[in-house]
């Protein structure tokens, strides 16, 4: 189970990516086919909060059940931070906001990753 949610964990992440590098660009385009919604901040916030969910319900149990060891949610936090920080700290088509946004979703995968990869070294070992 923590195998699916951390490739779900990871895909959400660069789904937040790819929505928040597109947007600029499809914003008015997206009401002629009436996906403007896909523009609208509470779509943002809604990945925002999904990615978060899907790591608490990922890195929790791992940690207490599996491997004891706090860096993926550690490094999730600074990920999700980065992203959150984009919306405080960047205009829209900001260089800053494109780079932040891209270490976040990289850091969110990487804690996924490192969460799975925690999680299989500890198969068949009891803690």
């Amino acid at each position: 189970m923590t195998k699916l949610l951390d490739y779900a964990g990871t895909s959400v992440s660069w789904l937040c990516l790819m929505h928040c590098l597109a947007m600029p660009l499809l914003v008015s385009v997206l009401p002629l086919f009436g996906l403007s919604f896909l523009a609208d901040e509470t779509t943002e916030l809604l990945i925002i909060g999904v990615s978060i969910c899907l790591a608490i319900i990922s890195f929790l149990p791992s940690y207490f059940k599996h491997h004891r060891k706090l860096t993926p949610m550690v490094i999730f936090a600074a990920g999700i931070s980065m992203i959150l920080l984009t919306h405080l700290l960047f205009e829209e088509n900001s260089i800053g906001r494109v780079i932040f946004l891209i270490c976040g979703a990289i850091g969110i995968t990487v804690a996924h990753l490192l969460n799975h990869s925690y999680c299989k070294s500890c198969e068949g070992r009891e803690h």
